[in-house]
């Protein structure tokens, strides 16, 4: 693939990814404010936190324990007694207590301590950062782990920070420990081929949610055509899960992403397909073809933009396949008009707002 993506883009493509396209107060990020990647996730972190405190940091009943001359709660008379605390006209006792020490602001605060160590910040994300500093001043860090981030709650009334969480895990996993007590480094994930693929296919999905009317989209799970002569056999059979699946009443397209930096494999003077995307997807195709109103299903490999531009069609076996690639280094407005036409979306959207 062609590097890099410029940072604007990888904006998009997170919120994308994320579901969560920013609406109200923009957020900066253009390449006076957003010089790099580092820089790109303290910005949206800032604006995130702006609009967050706007709304008012969630706040849940958490359990306190404290000694205390006012009785609450529940009184431990045994912790009261060991401390003698009654001598002192004082119980201990444990009470809820609605507080916003709870653990979606405590990740954002620890995410913010650690972006305010990286000397790459900018000063002005930096005194934006601090700003959002003082709003979290009644909340505690914590000691981050990826179990951590599963154990957060969200729901109607704070699902605005499955945003700034998403950053915060992505950061966790980018931000890796120097030999110098409590700093860390920034690992850019853009060349990391273990985060982006899963990234490029979930922005792939949800901008076909987004953008397509006219059809059911989802990654859909295939079966195998064929038989297992007991269940301990079929249970030994991979999982078929497809990127990208768009149903149409007429039309059904399984999509399988490939974030590859090289779509086309050296073989000798010639440069040709990986074998192995194409027995994927010819897998997915040829199975799932077997279940009635998907006899005619499509398939197409979606590469970003590499080397040598791809889109090139095919009938193989019957069915129509398309290998394309969609170029992140343009402008957004033409990224999005390339993938609404690899994904057939164009005449889909022409055909409503002709009608409209």
């Amino acid at each position: 693939m062609r590097d890099p993506i410029p940072i604007q883009n990888v904006f998009y493509l997170l919120t994308y990814a994320w579901d969560f396209l920013p609406e109200g107060e923009g957020i900066d990020v253009s390449p006076e404010s957003c010089p790099d990647l580092v820089n790109l996730f303290a910005a949206i972190f800032a604006g995130g936190m702006r609009q967050l405190v706007a709304r008012g940091l969630d706040r849940a009943y958490v359990d306190r324990t404290e000694e205390t001359a006012l009785l609450r709660g529940r009184i431990d008379f045994g912790e009261s007694n060991k401390r003698r605390s009654q001598w002192r006209a004082r119980m201990v006792c444990t009470f809820d207590e609605l507080s916003q020490d709870v653990l979606h602001n405590r990740i954002l605060r620890t995410t913010l301590d650690r972006l305010l160590a990286l000397p790459e910040v900018t000063a002005e994300n930096r005194r934006a950062l601090h700003v959002g500093r003082e709003w979290f001043a009644q909340v505690r860090p914590v000691r981050l782990a990826s179990a951590l981030f599963r154990r957060v709650q969200l729901h109607r009334n704070n699902r605005h920070y499955r945003l700034l969480l998403n950053i915060c895990e992505l950061l966790y996993k980018a931000l890796l420990p120097t030999e110098e007590a409590g700093s860390v480094r920034f690992r850019d994930f853009i060349r990391d081929e273990r985060v982006m693929p899963r990234l490029f296919e979930k922005f792939v999905l949800h901008f076909a949610r987004r953008h397509c009317r006219g059809a059911m989209v989802h990654a859909k799970c295939i079966a195998w055509n064929g038989w297992a002569e007991s269940e301990e056999a079929r249970a030994l059979l991979p999982g078929m899960r497809t990127d990208v699946t768009l149903e149409w009443a007429d039309r059904k397209l399984i999509v399988d992403c490939k974030f590859y930096r090289e779509a086309l494999l050296e073989r000798g003077e010639k440069r040709g397909l990986h074998s192995g995307h194409l027995y994927q997807l010819h897998a997915y195709v040829m199975n799932q073809a077997s279940v009635a109103g998907w006899q005619d299903c499509e398939g197409m490999l979606l590469y970003p933009a590499v080397a040598h531009r791809l889109d090139h069609c095919y009938v193989i076996a019957g069915h129509r396949w398309r290998v394309a690639s969609v170029d992140l280094d343009q402008s957004w407005p033409k990224i999005e008009d390339e993938l609404k036409e690899r994904l057939g979306l164009l005449a889909d959207s022409d055909a409503i707002n002709a009608g409209q």
